[in-house]
């Protein structure tokens, strides 16, 4: 993901038109993989086997879904 926008902001400037609907393609992926497929599959499926260990369910409260921010404090 990091690999597109970065590859995406090197070719702002010289993108003209409709070559600008390249930058969708980004957006597009970062949106497939947190709303539609990928993490809300691996999630659900975690939940199902998970859900009453209270060390997962605290790792999920505190870790970011896609980019790797620091953890969230309590």
């Amino acid at each position: 993901m990091v690999l597109w926008i970065g590859i995406s902001v090197i070719a702002l400037p010289v993108l003209v038109g409709w070559q600008l609907v390249a930058l969708i393609s980004p957006i597009f992926i970062i949106f497939l993989l947190t709303r539609i497929s990928g993490i809300n599959l691996l999630e659900a499926r975690g939940l199902k086997k998970w859900k009453n260990d209270p060390a997962y369910l605290d790792y999920l409260n505190r870790t970011s879904i896609l980019i790797p921010f620091p953890p969230k404090k309590d």
